[in-house]
This record gives C-alpha cells, structure tokens and sequence, in this order.
C-alpha cells in the first residue's frame, strides 16, 4: 500500500508490468490496449485509463498532455529514473531529461511567497521541446 487509502487491484499490478516492458516508448491508452490484448489480457479500457492517471499521480508514469489534437501519451519511469528531481519532457520525441538547476530553488521559494502556492519538486514535470527538436 503506497498510503493509507490507496491501494492497488491485480489489474492494476499486470498494467504496471505491462508498462514496464514497454519502459522507452510513449503510448496512448489505445496503444497500451493493444499491448495488453497482444499479451492475452483483457481490460477494460476505463480501467487502464484510471490507472495510468493514477500511476501518474505516484510520479511512476510520465504524461505528455494532448497537444494539437492529438491524444495524451504515458510512459513508465519508475523510481530508477532521475530519482526525486522533476523532469523536462519534449512534446516531440518524448525525451526525459532530470530537472536540475541551481535556480530552482529561487523559483520554488518565489512561487511559494509571493503566489502562496507550494510546488511538489518530486512531480515537477515542464513540457516543451529539447535541443534537438526546436
């Protein structure tokens, strides 16, 4: 149990597992779908879709939003990857880079004095696009 009242249900334990073979690619929730009926699992799509959201929620899954149209994507990042620093994500190739800075602090104490709203460092997540695709 990760909290107290949360939990986590056998189909919920083979779509983690699943996500984890899947570990370097973005998908959407219809991609993720295929994937499990490829592996002779049936779920609901509703169930998938609640648990990568959740997923999302513990920081286990990264989500690149809708963006033009097109559907949101998840991919697994675990707790391996970039450990309890937030992350920069392009909305192009879906790089993950670990977010870093000495500035960040300034930025975290400036949001949190003058907006009086206190962001979670560990669930940072910012999207744009990298060097690469710009």
């Amino acid at each position: 149990m990760a909290e107290r009242g949360r939990y986590r249900t056998k189909q919920q334990e083979i779509i983690l597992n699943c996500l984890k073979k899947q570990k370097e690619l973005f998908c959407t929730v219809e991609q993720f779908m295929e994937y499990l009926h490829r592996d002779g699992i049936h779920v609901g799509q509703t169930t998938v879709y609640r648990a990568l959201e959740r997923l999302t929620e513990d920081g286990v899954v990264v989500k690149i939003p809708s963006v033009d149209g097109s559907k949101a994507q998840f991919r697994y990042i675990g707790d391996e990857i970039y450990g309890n620093v937030g992350k920069l994500v392009c909305l192009k190739c879906g790089g993950i880079i670990p977010l870093e800075c000495s500035r960040l602090d300034a930025f975290y104490e400036h949001i949190h004095e003058d907006h009086g709203f206190q962001l979670d460092q560990h669930h940072m997540v910012l999207y744009g696009y990298c060097s690469q695709c710009q």
